[in-house]
């Protein structure tokens, strides 16, 4: 199968046996999630249409394509929709900008099957789900009843609008098995689907909303108004790549630029559509939450009028132990799961600390005072002697198998409260606080003496206060505070860190290949693998741009190949035009969620650190 993606004027190509999919949002977390193959094919129960309704995201569609055996040949990935190539003919998913509603067209009218299954993505419901059908001028309305017995719990409605209404109900429930789900441990892998209707037309919209009129509406509106809603959509994207110095550096120099330049820009594309007016979502198919450490880590290349948002909005958000929640909940939906952790804070002020000269004097102002309002919580809670504390499963490496979670004292929370020290010295240094400044500069350097004493031993940095286990943090502390240690100091832990946790296909492994807890192959929902062997590709990137910084002639071949590995994930793996959550330490591969917030932004990061200097 060729695969081609399309911006503007400018295209790419490749042949592939990979087993590929695509992933259409409308920037309101509604998505369309479809594999690059119609028959045969693994499937999931996260693929298909999904749009949000209230607190979740609902699975509407199951199924919507030509009613035969087809072989897809060529995709089209042109971002602001896709095209596949089947046999005979040729489908166009396009989702319009904040609405509700997917397109559905073919090059000639052909019979497609229409399946539904509306429900809550994490939800598997078996009972109390109903579907009415009815014809409502030129169009099919469902009306769908969740109930409890025999109360109705809530009423759905999706219009359905073909170009004409040349149909056949089909109107039972089909039993699906889910490969995909089977393989990643995720269950349940086997559960039923409504095939609604067999539809002869050449252009169909869909729509969905939970009050029927406006569901109807809807359909009618993106039907008529389909050419100005793809321009809007294709201009909107043509703003998010528009960087002339980049483009520069990257367009005519050769074919493996001419693919970072693709892959940078899909990332950019990719991450502009977790971004929203809430913040930013860590990553869909099933991370449709806003994950305070996914945001803040992708938060530097977001425009400053929304980082700035977001940013007050976490300085807001500081609880009682002087950190900020897991999830920013902001419907008080995830009660059970808003528990603090032990990094994001330490991101925020990382965040904060990178762009302080944006802010407005008053700004700075009040981040002084939540700083030190923070640091005083966290005084009370975490602090022991001069190094910082945190729980079991309290970092990114948020699971236990075989280990304690990395309860402890970690290096890079370390770093972040060296970082949020040096940020309040600066933030006082030359002003009328100079006890306070003192104060912070005495901490800092307190603390940094003890860091060093504990966990340098001179050859490489510790993962944990007495715990030598070789993992790939230490390059978070380095991208954090990275005055933990010299240039050359940096360098030497680099050099006797690397083999350990190297991946001969460019990636870097979460736990010493050589320890009892590695695990080559991902073991999806299971999560042996997680945090020991599988290499998640938000860290690579940040390892290559930090061996970049350090000395990118000696580093020189782990940065090609970390650059290689992602970019030829973005554009040809998975996700195509997104990139996933993690690989596999064996081979590199799309694992996890498709497509992630940090993994994007990560990649931006380096290329805007390659490119842009």
């Amino acid at each position: 199968m060729q695969i081609i993606h399309k911006l503007g004027t400018r295209s790419i190509s490749k042949k592939t046996d990979d087993e590929t999919y695509f992933l259409l949002t409308n920037k309101r977390l509604g998505y369309a999630y479809l594999p690059n193959k119609t028959t045969p094919r693994r499937e999931s129960r996260y693929m298909g249409v999904f749009f949000p309704y209230k607190n979740s995201l609902y699975r509407v569609v199951a199924e919507l394509c030509v009613d035969k055996n087809t072989y897809v040949r060529k995709v089209v990935n042109k971002f602001y929709n896709v095209e596949r190539y089947i046999t005979g003919n040729k489908e166009i998913f396009f989702m319009p900008l904040y609405l509700n509603s997917i397109v559905y067209r073919l090059n000639r009218s052909d019979l497609v099957r229409i399946s539904l299954d509306i429900r809550p993505s994490y939800e598997p419901f078996a009972f109390g789900r109903f579907y009415k059908i009815t014809k409502k001028d030129d169009k099919i309305l469902v009306e769908y009843t969740k109930k409890d017995n025999d109360r109705t719990e809530y009423k759905l409605y999706v219009a359905i609008k073909p170009e004409n209404l040349d149909y056949k109900e089909i109107l039972r429930w089909k039993p699906v098995y889910y490969a995909l789900d089977f393989e990643r441990n995720s269950s349940p892998a086997e559960m039923n689907i409504y095939e609604l209707i067999k539809v002869n037309s050449k252009k169909i919209v869909i729509s969905f909303s939970q009050n029927k009129e406006d569901a109807l509406k809807e359909a009618d509106y993106v039907s008529e108004n389909l050419r100005e809603l793809e321009k809007k959509r294709r201009n909107y994207i043509k703003k998010i790549i528009r960087d002339e110095e980049v483009e520069k550096k990257l367009i005519g120099r050769g074919p493996k630029r001419k693919e970072i330049y693709f892959a940078y820009n899909a990332c950019k594309i990719s991450l502009d559509q977790f971004v929203t007016e809430e913040g930013i979502y860590a990553g869909l198919p099933w991370f449709f939450q806003i994950w305070s450490r996914d945001e803040l880590i992708s938060l530097k290349n977001i425009p400053f009028k929304e980082k700035r948002r977001i940013i007050f909005r976490d300085l807001n958000n500081i609880q009682e132990d002087g950190r900020i929640p897991n999830i920013i909940d902001l419907n008080n939906y995830y009660n059970n799961i808003c528990t603090t952790n032990a990094d994001s804070i330490g991101w925020l002020f990382k965040r904060i600390d990178e762009s302080i000269n944006e802010f407005y004097l008053e700004d700075k102002g009040f981040i002084l005072d939540k700083l030190i309002e923070s640091v005083c919580r966290m005084n009370e809670n975490y602090i022991d002697g001069d190094l910082i504390i945190n729980k079991s499963k309290e970092t990114w490496m948020d699971t236990i198998f075989g280990d304690n979670g990395r309860l402890g004292k970690r290096i890079e929370i370390q770093a972040m409260l060296l970082n949020i020290y040096h940020l309040a010295y600066r933030l006082t240094k030359h002003t009328k606080y100079d006890d306070v400044s003192n104060a912070f500069r005495f901490l800092e350097e307190s603390m940094l003496k003890k860091v060093r004493e504990e966990f340098w031993n001179g050859k490489v940095l510790a993962d944990g206060l007495d715990d030598f286990t070789i993992r790939p943090n230490i390059f978070i502390a380095a991208y954090i505070y990275p005055d933990i240690l010299s240039k050359e100091e940096w360098i030497k832990c680099f050099e006797n860190s690397l083999p350990a946790l190297w991946l001969k296909w460019g990636g870097i492994s979460t736990i010493d290949k050589e320890s009892d807890l590695f695990t080559e192959k991902h073991t999806g929902e299971r999560i042996q693998s997680y945090h020991r062997g599988d290499s998640w590709y938000f860290m690579n990137n940040l390892a290559a741009l930090i061996l970049y910084r350090m000395d990118k002639k000696k580093f020189r071949r782990y940065i090609e190949k970390i650059l290689k590995a992602s970019t030829e994930e973005i554009l040809w793996k998975g996700m195509i035009g997104h990139h996933s959550e993690l690989s596999s330490a064996v081979r590199g591969e799309s694992n996890g969620c498709g497509a992630q917030a940090w993994s994007n932004a990560m990649y931006i990061e380096l290329i805007n650190e390659i490119y842009k200097k």
